[in-house]
C-alpha cells in the first residue's frame, strides 16, 4: 500500500471502557453552567406533585435543563427538544441520556407557569451572589414581541358579525352537499365515503362557536365594539413594532449596567407611559434595593411619570418628545420651545422680544393636568402675529410639574448626563436585539397572557444565566 493521503475513518474504533456522554461534553461549556445551576434551585414545590405510585416520571429538574438550554441556543419547540435528545450530545447530557417525549416536555412548560416565574427571581439572585447585577443604574425599555395568533383573526364586534353569517351560510351550503351525499346509491358512496365533509361541517361548528363566544364577551364585559379581540389569543393586542401593526404583547425590562435583567413583565398596553413606575417597583421588590438612576426613553416620559419618580428620590435620564425632536422644533420661531421662561418674574418671552404674562389656570380633570395660562396682550400690533398665531393673543399653557420636565432637559443637556444616557444604548437595546435576531426569539410559542408571561420570565431567565457563563469565561480566561 502507498502512503495515506488523509486520516482513516475510524467509525468501527472500539473503546477499551465504555465512554461517559459527560466526557463530549467540554469542562467550560454553557450545558455545565446550566446544569449546576438548576441543581441548586429549589423543585420541592413541583416534586411534591409528583406521586411514588407507577410508573417513573423524568426528573422536573432534567426538564427544567433542557428548556434553559434551548432558549438559551434558540429552540422553543418540544418536538426539536426531544429530537436533540436523540442526536445532541449537550441535551443528552442535560437529558441523562433520557429521550423525554416532546408533549411531555410541552406540558411540563405550559402547567408550570409559575414556577418559571419563581426560577427568574431564583437566578437573580445567584447573579446577585456572583456580584452582578448591581442596581445603581438601570436601564429600562419595552420590546413588542408577536402573540401565537394570526392578525387575520383579530376583529371588532361587526367583523365577527360578519365573520358568524358568512361561516352561517358556509354551513347551510355544506348541510345541503351532506344531504345530497347521504342520498346517493351505495356504489357512488364507495368512490366518496363524506368523511371529509364531515370534517369540514365539525370545523366550521367548531369555529362558528368560538366567534359566539367572543360576541357574548363583547356584550357582557361592555367592551367598546371597536375594539379588535383575536379569536386565537384575546389577551394578544393589535400593536405597531417596527413600522409594522399585528398581533404583539408589550415586553418591558429593566437591566443592570452589566446586562442581566433585574425585572421583566408582559403587558397587553402598548403605550409605555404607565410602566415606569410598575418597572421600578418591581427592581426594588426583585433586588431588595431602590435605584439610583433610571436611564429610558422618550416612550415613558410624561409629566407624571416624572413627578411620581421624583418622589421616590430618583434620578431620572429620560427625554420627552419635544426634546428629541428640538433641532427640527428649533427650525419654526414660534414653536412654543423657543419661548424663553423667566421664573423670576414668572412669565415667558416671545421670539420678537414681548412677554406673555400669567392669565388663568386650565384644568383637564380627565388627564389630571393643570396648567397656568401665560398670553401676550401686544400681538395685535405686532407685526409677526401671522406666522405667530391665527388667534387675537399668543397663549403658553405651563403645565404645574414643567420644573420637573425642564430639570429633565437640563440634566440629559450636561456633559456628565449625556454620557450617562448614552450608557443606554449599550446595555437594554443590545438585550433585546439579541433575544430577538440572534437567538430568533420573534414569537411566543405559548397563547394568553399568564402563559406568555412565563414564558418571557424563562427567556430572561436564559439571558441571565448567558451573562454568568460569559463571566465564569471570562474569568477562567484572565
Amino acid at each position: 500500500m502507498g502512503l495515506l493521503k488523509f486520516k482513516p475513518e475510524q467509525k468501527k474504533q472500539l473503546f477499551l471502557l465504555p465512554p461517559s456522554i459527560e466526557e463530549f461534553i467540554a469542562e467550560n461549556h454553557l450545558a455545565r453552567v446550566i446544569d449546576g445551576i438548576v441543581e441548586k434551585l429549589d423543585c420541592r414545590s413541583i416534586e411534591e406533585q409528583y406521586s411514588f405510585l407507577g410508573q417513573k416520571s423524568y426528573s422536573p429538574k432534567m426538564i427544567i435543563k433542557l428548556w434553559i438550554y434551548s432558549y438559551c441556543t434558540g429552540v422553543f419547540s418540544g418536538r426539536k427538544i426531544d429530537v436533540k435528545c436523540e442526536t445532541d450530545t449537550a441535551y443528552m447530557f442535560l437529558a441523562g441520556m433520557y429521550r423525554p417525549d416532546f408533549r411531555t416536555i410541552n406540558d411540563f412548560r405550559k402547567d408550570n407557569i409559575d414556577f418559571f416565574n419563581k426560577i427568574f427571581l431564583d437566578v437573580l439572585q445567584i447573579c446577585r451572589q456572583l456580584g452582578m447585577a448591581q442596581v445603581g443604574t438601570i436601564a429600562i425599555d419595552g420590546t413588542k414581541i408577536r402573540a401565537n395568533a394570526s392578525a387575520k383573526r383579530s376583529k371588532d364586534k361587526a367583523g365577527y358579525e360578519q365573520w358568524k353569517s358568512n361561516i352561517e351560510k358556509n354551513l347551510e351550503q355544506l348541510y345541503k352537499q351532506a344531504d345530497e351525499i347521504n342520498a346517493q346509491e351505495d356504489k357512488q358512496l364507495e368512490k366518496k365515503r363524506g368523511d371529509e365533509l364531515i370534517r369540514k361541517i365539525r370545523g366550521k361548528e367548531n369555529l362558528k362557536q368560538k366567534i359566539e363566544k367572543v360576541l357574548k364577551e363583547f356584550e357582557n364585559s361592555g367592551r367598546n365594539t371597536k375594539e379588535k379581540i383575536n379569536l386565537t389569543d384575546e389577551d394578544a393586542k393589535m400593536m405597531k413594532s417596527k413600522g409594522r401593526i399585528d398581533t404583539n404583547y408589550n415586553c418591558q425590562g429593566g437591566v443592570s449596567m452589566d446586562g442581566v435583567i433585574v425585572a421583566q413583565y408582559v403587558e397587553t398596553i402598548a403605550n409605555d407611559k404607565e410602566q415606569l413606575l410598575p418597572l421600578v417597583r418591581q427592581v426594588e421588590s426583585n433586588i431588595n434595593e431602590k435605584p439610583e438612576n433610571i436611564l429610558a426613553d422618550s416612550g415613558y416620559a410624561s409629566y407624571d411619570s416624572y413627578e411620581k419618580i421624583a418622589v421616590q428620590n430618583i434620578v431620572a435620564y429620560m427625554p420627552d418628545q419635544e426634546y428629541e425632536n428640538r433641532e427640527e422644533k428649533q427650525k419654526d420661531l414660534f414653536d412654543r420651545n423657543n419661548f424663553h421662561y423667566d421664573a423670576e418674574k414668572d412669565h415667558y418671552i416671545c421670539p420678537h422680544g414681548k412677554a406673555l404674562r400669567y392669565a388663568n389656570d386650565y384644568i383637564v380633570e380627565e388627564r389630571k393636568q393643570k396648567s397656568r395660562v401665560y398670553t401676550c396682550k401686544e400681538c395685535t400690533a405686532c407685526p409677526l402675529k401671522s406666522q405667530c398665531t391665527k388667534s387675537n393673543q399668543r397663549s403658553i399653557y405651563r403645565e404645574y410639574r414643567e420644573p420637573l420636565r425642564e430639570q429633565a432637559r437640563q440634566r440629559l443637556d450636561s456633559p456628565d448626563g449625556k454620557k450617562i444616557y448614552n450608557q443606554r444604548m449599550y446595555t437594554i437595546e443590545p438585550i433585546w436585539g439579541n433575544i430577538k435576531f440572534n437567538h430568533k426569539f420573534q414569537m411566543f410559542s405559548l397563547k394568553g397572557k399568564y402563559k406568555v408571561t412565563g414564558e418571557f420570565s424563562l427567556m430572561c431567565t436564559a439571558n441571565n444565566i448567558l451573562k454568568i457563563y460569559q463571566q465564569k469565561t471570562k474569568k477562567e480566561a484572565g
